[in-house]
């Protein structure tokens, strides 16, 4: 298998919460699997759309609310795939920060 990660992986456990700014719905209570400088893994019991905006709530006291200095995180969903087994959520989501992503575009208009 090809690893296509630009940054390595932290694991989490931590609890979180998802709001869609596309929707009414929600928020969706989730789990952090992963994440890293750029992104979030997390485990969902709702499936989510590729490239829709989302809002990761967390709680105060956890290690990536501390780690960013703020309790929530803004970002896009890059991926959602259903998951195997009876003790995680229903689906993996990928999800990219958004300050990451404007950081990329930055790089690729300098670049051309």
């Amino acid at each position: 298998m090809i690893n296509k990660r630009k940054s390595p992986r932290k694991a989490s456990l931590e609890r979180c919460s998802i709001e869609l700014y596309a929707s009414e719905n929600g928020p969706y209570e989730s789990r952090v699997v992963n994440y890293s400088v750029c992104g979030l893994m997390i485990e969902t019991d709702h499936p989510l759309t590729r490239g829709e905006p989302v809002k990761i709530r967390f709680r105060p006291e956890t290690e990536n609310a501390q780690r960013i200095g703020e309790t929530y995180c803004v970002g896009m969903v890059r991926w959602c795939a259903p998951q195997e087994g009876l003790y995680s959520g229903m689906y993996g989501v990928g999800v990219e920060m958004a300050n990451c992503a404007a950081r990329d575009r930055n790089k690729e208009s300098r670049a051309a």
